[in-house]
């Protein structure tokens, strides 16, 4: 039954022929709304800003991109944006889903925008400082995209070191960087396995068709929100106005106090722009 309430819980889906991928559902709601991390993030990112989100309310649906948390990670296979845009849309219709919100961070609005030009059920759109232009990678993904020795590089590296460096490029505020959210991260660090898996996806990231992709934004004629984190030192704010300007009828709006993760940094902000924006409200 389409739209139906899902009951909490977590599993794993098969979309295509080697393709695991975790995912979580949390509420029962009547608005769905699909949360896509960043990269060399996990679905726990979304922790902070779930529990705004009343229960009776709204459905959450949490996945982890492929190679990336609970989801597959192998040494060679497709991580690009578009194979995991067709994951995001395979898991919308094995859930029935009629109308859901997509909203991604990072990585994750970039698949957020690739699925939403092509699975009608994606009706809402939030993008959270998310790149939609080529531009230059950070240290860390540069070096990640060296053949062989990125990954063992990456391996070799203490979790906690890679987790508490990563947290301090893209927090404005170090002093709101804990253990908990260290620990987060680290989590998802550790093997071979997953710095390959993640090697992959920078390598894969940008389309080779990337101008055709930036030409069909114009094609979104669903409702678009657009939350940039003001200090962005990652995705710089250059990457929102230029959305903004390319996709007609979007909304942007800039959150101060913050940087490349509004989620996290400022999770009751960010969650009250979203419910607003799914309400209606043009303020």
């Amino acid at each position: 039954m389409a739209d139906q309430a899902l009951r909490d819980g977590e599993g794993y889906f098969h979309p295509f022929s080697g393709d695991r991928i975790h995912y979580r559902v949390t509420g029962s709601g009547g608005r769905h709304i699909l949360f896509l991390h960043g990269f060399a993030a996990s679905l726990h990112t979304w922790d902070d800003l779930a529990p705004f989100f009343p229960a009776d309310e709204y459905t959450l649906h949490l996945l982890d991109l492929k190679g990336h948390g609970g989801s597959v990670k192998r040494c060679r296979g497709d991580y690009s944006t578009l194979h995991n845009a067709r994951i995001v849309g395979a898991y919308i219709r094995s859930r029935g889903l009629n109308e859901v919100c997509v909203a991604g961070h990072s990585f994750g609005g970039l698949v957020g925008m690739s699925a939403a030009l092509d699975c009608p059920q994606i009706t809402r759109l939030v993008l959270m400082d998310s790149p939609g232009f080529p531009q230059g990678f950070p240290r860390f993904m540069r070096i990640l995209r060296i053949p062989f020795l990125g990954p063992l590089f990456m391996a070799l590296l203490s979790p906690r070191r890679i987790a508490r460096k990563g947290l301090e490029s893209v927090f404005y505020r170090l002093e709101r960087i804990t253990e908990r959210l260290v620990e987060r991260y680290a989590a998802g660090y550790g093997g071979l396995a997953a710095a390959r898996a993640l090697a992959a996806t920078v390598r894969q990231m940008i389309p080779e068709d990337a101008e055709q992709m930036t030409r069909r934004y114009a094609d979104l004629t669903i409702p678009v929100l657009i939350l940039w984190g003001e200090h962005d030192r990652i995705v710089k704010p250059w990457q929102g106005n230029k959305l903004h300007r390319e996709i007609t009828g979007s909304r942007l709006t800039t959150i101060a106090d913050c940087g490349h993760n509004p989620h996290e940094e400022r999770p009751r902000k960010t969650a009250n722009l979203i419910r607003a924006f799914l309400a209606g409200e043009t303020d």
